[in-house]
């Protein structure tokens, strides 16, 4: 049996659902151009909002030099998960713990044989034998399949935005936190619906063939900050899962919505940093935080 090592819980949900999260900052953005980043209006405190990319290449760093000093006005850290808290071994250990079958059936056995087929060419393709893969629900082989092909595209989770400010926040003895456990993060997808696992694999599948096509044109809209044409190429795919999009995106924004309010609240001089799809659209937590009245400004 393989582990899941490609499996990187930080970005769990960027690397499955969304194509764009493993884009990295390419060239130099003009006067015009704005960043990932939002800051909220205080007189009070330094608020900040990033959208992370949790995928990135070692070259793509340091990043633009208006997310650099944001991270140095700041005294906290707050991630998705506490990163330096889930160790690729705890994560290793939940996701098997959830993700394998225990009742002796198998992907095969859980899926459409269509959809098997697919995942057995898309396996193929990655140089992964799907016997390999028989133990695991779909939801992990998802994770694995995307991984991988990003990795073998040159990306890593290792130096996504969100393990890379982690670090930093390490080095600098600045507080970290997070907005949810890494145990609530695998139990979200280990609770779907035998459909909806199954969707989300299929899903995936369908756009792995996609990445190398589409990563130019993603790279170009996230390094210049273009909301518009993130949120068209992150989220069309899910206007076909409306229930995946509840439960990945706008239910996990409006939880998080209140501990961003108390953060505020306290009046401390901190830095959020979520995947840049939960930033985007109408459910999006940009878009939220002025619905309570707050002015985010884009830098």
């Amino acid at each position: 049996m393989i582990k899941p090592r490609c499996t990187r819980i930080g970005g769990l949900f960027a690397s499955i659902l969304l194509v764009a999260v493993f884009c990295g900052l390419l060239g130099q953005a003009g006067a015009q151009e704005k960043s990932f980043l939002w800051q909220l209006q205080s007189a009070n405190s330094r608020f900040y909002i990033v959208g992370s990319i949790h995928f990135m290449k070692k070259e793509h760093y340091p990043l633009k030099k208006v997310i650099e000093d944001a991270f140095d006005n700041v005294k906290k850290l707050v991630l998705e998960i506490d990163l330096p808290d889930a160790t690729t071994q705890k994560a290793q250990a939940v996701t098997a713990e959830k993700g394998i079958y225990r009742d002796g059936t198998t992907l095969r056995q859980n899926i459409p044989s269509d959809t098997y087929a697919l995942a057995e060419r898309r396996a193929k393709d990655l140089g992964i034998e799907i016997k390999a893969l028989n133990s695991f629900k779909p939801w992990v082989v998802a994770l694995m399949l995307t991984s991988l092909k990003l990795q073998q595209l040159g990306f890593d989770p290792n130096h996504g935005i969100d393990r890379y400010l982690a670090k930093r926040a390490k080095q600098a003895g600045k507080e970290t936190a997070g907005l949810e456990t890494l145990e609530f993060q695998v139990g979200l997808l280990d609770q779907l619906s035998k459909r909806n696992q199954e969707m989300l694999l299929r899903q995936s599948l369908n756009e792995i063939t996609l990445l190398d096509e589409n990563v130019n044109q993603i790279v170009q809209f996230w390094s210049r900050g273009d909301l518009t044409g993130v949120e068209k190429l992150l989220l069309k795919g899910m206007q076909q899962f409306p229930e995946l999009h509840q439960k990945v995106f706008a239910e996990r924004n409006r939880r998080w919505l209140g501990q961003i309010e108390r953060l505020i609240a306290e009046g401390l001089d901190v830095m959020v940093v979520v995947g840049a799809g939960h930033l985007v659209g109408k459910d999006g937590i940009i878009e939220l935080l002025k619905q309570r009245g707050y002015t985010m400004e884009q830098l």
